[in-house]
């Protein structure tokens, strides 16, 4: 069990002490000893029960942990778990052995078994519970986990990965209904964790203040950490100024941040893509579910012009929901920016022109904002009227949960490890919230090609096959991709040890590795 010794150990327990009003947190964060991050947007509470949401999932990252997750280089790394061995429909974990939770109590199979068979169990509300359907699990002992699929899945691996499953306390949790754990009070306090740091308090809309884990596996250099959910532009300002030490920037601040003294900018192109969402259930206009109408919206919109004024050129237009590169065969569709084509095909598809829809996202990062604006003139001008409705996080998921959205813009990530991740947003078993298929897309038989693909071990063969997936993707458009924008981090100059990934959501996964300058 490794403590933080010393005059660390009074930092530490001091910031946390010290922090018992907002006046005083706030000084607290301006200390030498405090790290300041840059939330993208809101978060609203820290569970992996929940559908997945990239602030929520940044501040997970950092208070639990994963068997393992994936790195800067879009790798399996470990974590929780020390090794493991996958077989044709066996998956065997090692845990390290040794571990405590923050409160110290010790850690064992018996926390991995009982996260996983609540995040497969649909009575306890669990977003990862369509993921998990075709396993079953077994702790034989206190330091080996065994995952057990119904059907080989060469993929299963991308479905767990951080930062999904995030490994709960069983001695804090495992008394709570399943039927009601969902809305306990741990995840909105989520006291104890496996992570480096340890939460100490969420002030809404202002920030995330976590501790240092004194129970860690190993020392954790920085005492404390503040995360701030803020728009791009105060963001920029306030890396200028110093009260932010990283920040993801957007790519027309690019030239301002690298003029700033003693701030690295690094980029990665991000491993998913901004989209929007199509809502195609019975409980809308079901038109939408004609794939003719989704073509339409994507030629009418200049996506090469997107990127070109909004990312200043940093990002790609996206073409298919798969991002791994074997998974994408050559010719697919491009969807070239054309009006006449879009009014043609919604002519085609029975849509009047002037109906009204709006477009849902959640305002503060100024690439979303400006594409919402865009889309908004694009499809207007081809018979599309469209309202833009700014909403919160809670607003915008409560609106995927009952249907009641007409497209929505968000971002997504973590599908460049393996092409199973993409398939998780496309499953006929994977309507929101019990999955990540927002829009209700739905068509049997590339599900049918996803599972043939995941059922082998040959990599040629998946290829093929997923690239068959593909093709009946870009064809059918269950979203409308946008682009695929490359992720800008910038760093201050006292932050060490920084390693930069695509992935917003797993853009903290090395914290345990950073340390401030003296």
């Amino acid at each position: 069990m490794n403590r933080l010794s010393g005059v660390l150990a009074v930092i530490v327990l001091g910031l946390a002490a010290g922090c018992s009003d907002p006046t005083n947190a706030r000084s607290q964060s301006r200390s030498p000893y405090a790290l300041n991050l840059h939330l993208y947007q809101k978060p609203k509470r820290f569970s992996p029960l929940d559908p997945p949401s990239g602030p929520d999932q940044q501040v997970m990252t950092l208070i639990f942990d994963n068997l393992l997750t994936v790195d800067d280089s879009y790798a399996y790394s470990p974590r929780l778990a020390a090794r493991w061995q996958v077989e044709e429909d066996r998956i065997t974990f090692h845990l390290r052995q040794g571990l405590s939770w923050s409160d110290g109590k010790p850690f064992s199979s018996k926390d991995v078994l009982f996260t996983y068979e609540l995040l497969a169990d649909p009575g306890s509300g669990s977003a990862m519970a369509g993921k998990l359907a075709a396993a079953t699990f077994e702790a034989p002992d206190d330091h080996t986990f065994v995952i057990n699929l119904t059907r080989p899945n060469a993929g299963f691996l991308s479905l767990i990965a951080g930062p999904f499953a995030f490994i709960l306390p069983e001695h804090v949790l495992g008394r709570e209904p399943v039927d009601k754990i969902a809305n306990s009070a741990f995840f909105a306090h989520p006291t104890v964790g496996m992570g480096p740091y340890t939460f100490v308090r969420h002030k809404t809309d202002q920030y995330v203040e976590l501790a240092a884990n004194p129970h860690y596996r190993k020392p954790i250099a920085i005492p404390a950490i503040f995360l701030k959910p803020i728009g791009s532009d105060a963001a920029t300002a306030q890396l200028g100024t110093g009260e932010l030490d990283l920040v993801q920037v957007s790519p027309t601040d690019l030239r301002t941040v690298e003029a700033f003294k003693g701030v690295t900018v690094t980029a990665k192109p991000s491993p998913g893509f901004v989209r929007l969402a199509i809502n195609q259930s019975d409980q809308k206009d079901r038109r939408s579910a004609d794939p003719r109408v989704r073509q339409a919206i994507l030629h009418a919109i200049d996506r090469k012009a997107l990127v070109a004024n909004i990312l200043a050129g940093r990002g790609r237009v996206q073409n298919s929901s798969f991002v791994v590169s074997w998974a994408l065969p050559g010719g697919l569709e491009e969807y070239a920016y054309d009006p006449a084509k879009a009014r043609a095909l919604l002519s085609e598809a029975g849509w009047t022109a002037g109906e009204t829809m709006t477009l849902s996202w959640i305002p503060g990062q100024r690439d979303r904002d400006a594409a919402a604006t865009v889309v908004q003139a694009a499809l207007s001008a081809v018979g599309m009227s469209v309202e833009l409705k700014p909403v919160q996080a809670a607003e915008l998921l409560q609106s995927y949960d009952r249907r009641t959205f007409d497209l929505a813009l968000f971002g997504g990530g973590g599908y460049a490890v393996d092409p199973s991740s993409s398939a998780a947003i496309l499953s006929c078993a994977a309507f929101y919230p019990r999955g990540g298929n927002v829009g209700d897309f739905c068509d049997p038989s590339l599900d049918a090609l996803t599972a043939q693909a995941d059922a082998r071990t040959d990599q040629d063969r998946r290829a093929e096959l997923y690239q068959q997936a593909a093709i009946k993707d870009n064809a059918q458009v269950p979203y409308a991709w946008l682009y695929n924008p490359d992720i800008l981090w910038a760093a201050g100059s006292r932050l060490r040890g920084f390693r930069p990934s695509g992935d917003p959501a797993t853009g903290f996964w090395n914290a345990d590795e950073w340390s401030l300058a003296g």
